[in-house]
């Protein structure tokens, strides 16, 4: 064996020592802290008085935040460009003093004091003038966090990153997810999770004081490691009083189901809240109205996946409500619903904890001369309790922003800054999750024609959404490259964008199993100067973007099994229908 193997060898061996410490020294403190972090249920008024004191405190947190956690951190990537920009502690303050928070932020970002998406996830160098900066997404990570647990994101370049997570910073969660809820009526209700990982939503909703009732899943093959989590945080909430219900499967051609247990819930118990993502809400929306049933008295929070104005009436002709949570895995609670406003999709900002600005940027780097710009949002974190660090940093979406009363709770407490029509241009998203694009163009680019013939011209992967308003993701296929087996292509994608890790691999089979990936074969559309993009992306009202042609109506199956009974989890057991209050699931309710 070479030096050079041997070497990566060795550094793999650390790695994973590192990590299997890193891990022990989080099951001590989430075994030491959970109990008293789920015993201790946060009330509305305690809520909102923590979001005014955030807000009146707000120069302060950020500054004493910064100074911490950027520039007394010599690894922070922020510290870096703020001193390429010359800009010293000193003359942030001064800054902030004049011109306010978002008004500094602009400043510095226009002077080159920003993170792109890619620069966040390690895939591009930061280029700043004559300056060049590479960062990894661990440098993002705050000094100032002792994380009691970690999820994935879904990895850039096949690698997922860590994301670590603090009880107290799910407290300052919920404390956010409390005044929302509550704007609606909804403070209390016990929920549902219609979700792959609701670790953090799970303990947000415990932490309002909510019983968690169900939690289904739609992959059938659940990773061990996530069972061994799941089968800790069931008995961390028992020793609590406060149940967890373990992961049960739910096929995506079996939510027939779960219509049934939820019209049974609602007459039975009365009114919950299922948390999912749009594709699950629409999808349960659609069934019931097919078995003639109605929804009245669930509300769904969604979160992961835009609501457009088709889903939001799809939701609300089965007699279910809606609350939009816009969030992401480094930046959690950015945004809900207004409960004064018609709009779907219109979200009050957290400006508590976020700042939050625009930049104009070429939506694709490389073809910045042919393609058009787009506003990307710029995010801040203002407090010291988020593990991954923030600013002027993109999520990869573009949105409207604006400042303007409501007549909310919300905008009472004064989170006046609203943000609507929210999309992303870096991230091809349906069913609920997401691959990068980088991910996505290779398998573009390079596998489909060297697999099937043709150029990396041919092959174009569309972002649209339904009639029945899921979202597809239609694969282009130009007519020269001459007849193919659609399956085939189909299962090559999905496989390719797979092979990327474990969690890219879950992705692919949800799209599979949700029949998320159609076919079409017409030549790829070209942007208004021409140029053939890979990626068409949705994009908001008024952003220049080529055509974006309509798709056939959605068709999931809704079935049973060959009894009739309910799906079967992987291991052995039917999803339960939980009883009412703290007193756990009943499968008996099936």
């Amino acid at each position: 064996m070479t030096a050079g193997p041997l070497t990566t060898r060795l550094g793999a061996v650390a790695a994973t020592a590192r990590n299997t410490t890193t891990e022990a020294w989080q099951i001590a403190r989430l075994t030491r802290d959970l109990p008293g972090f789920l015993r201790t249920p946060l009330s509305e008024a305690e809520a909102a008085v923590r979001i005014r004191q955030r807000l009146e405190t707000r120069d302060t947190l950020f500054l004493a935040s910064v100074e911490r956690a950027i520039y007394g951190h010599a690894r922070s990537p922020y510290r870096r460009l703020l001193r390429h920009a010359g800009c010293e502690l000193g003359d942030l303050r001064a800054l902030v003093q004049h011109e306010g928070i978002e008004g500094a932020l602009t400043i510095l970002a226009a002077r080159g004091v920003y993170v792109s998406f890619d620069e966040l996830k390690g895939r591009r160098e930061a280029i700043r003038g004559s300056a060049r900066f590479r960062f990894s997404p661990r440098d993002f990570d705050s000094p100032l966090v002792r994380p009691h647990y970690a999820t994935y994101t879904g990895g850039s370049r096949g690698v997922p990153v860590l994301v670590p997570r603090s009880l107290p910073y799910v407290e300052e969660l919920a404390s956010s997810r409390t005044v929302s809820l509550a704007a609606f009526g909804l403070h209390g209700q016990p929920h549902a999770f219609w979700l792959t990982n609701p670790m953090t939503t799970m303990l947000m909703s415990l932490k309002t004081g909510s019983d968690a009732l169900l939690w289904v899943h739609p992959l059938q093959a659940f990773p061990v490691k996530g069972r061994i989590g799941a089968r800790y945080l069931e008995l961390m909430g028992q020793a609590s009083g406060a149940p967890i219900p373990r992961p049960r499967f739910l096929a995506t051609e079996q939510v027939s189901a779960l219509v049934r247990w939820v019209t049974r819930r609602l007459r039975e118990h009365g009114p919950f809240v299922i948390d999912a993502v749009p594709s699950s809400a629409v999808r349960l929306s659609v069934a019931a109205q097919e078995a003639g049933v109605r929804l009245d008295g669930l509300t769904f929070c969604l979160q992961s996946e835009p609501l457009t104005r088709a889903r939001h009436d799809h939701i609300a002709a089965a007699g279910a409500r809606r609350v939009v949570h816009y969030t992401s895995i480094e930046m959690s609670g950015i945004a809900s619903s207004c409960a004064a406003s018609s709009q779907a999709d219109d979200l009050h900002v957290f400006t508590d904890r976020y700042a939050i600005i625009e930049r104009e940027r070429p939506l694709i780097v490389e073809a910045a001369g042919d393609v058009a710009t787009v506003q990307a949002l710029l995010l801040t974190t203002l407090t010291p309790t988020i593990a991954t660090v923030s600013f002027n940093t993109e999520p990869g979406d573009h949105a409207r922003v604006e400042q303007r009363p409501c007549g909310c709770s919300l905008g009472a407490l004064g989170l006046t800054t609203h943000v609507s029509e929210v999309r992303s241009f870096e991230k091809l998203s349906a069913e609920g999750v997401s691959f990068v694009r980088s991910n996505v163009l290779q398998v573009l680019e390079e596998v489909l024609p060297a697999t099937f013939g043709g150029s990396s011209l041919d092959y174009q992967l569309v972002e649209e959404e339904a009639t029945a308003s899921n979202t597809s993701l239609v694969l282009r296929i130009h007519p020269a490259v001459g007849a193919l087996d659609e399956g085939r292509v189909r299962e090559t994608l999905l496989r390719s964008l797979a092979a990327g890790g474990t969690v890219d691999a879950n992705h692919a089979e949800l799209l599979r199993l949700a029949g998320s990936v159609t076919i079409s074969r017409q030549p790829p559309v070209a942007t208004p100067a021409g140029k053939v993009l890979p990626l068409q992306l949705a994009r908001r009202a008024g952003t220049r973007s080529a055509h974006h042609p309509t798709v056939g109506p959605w068709g999931s199956r809704e079935t049973e099994g060959p009894d009739g009974r309910p799906p079967i989890d992987p291991h052995g057991s039917q999803v339960p229908s939980p009883a009412s209050g703290r007193a756990g699931a009943s499968s008996a309710d099936w």
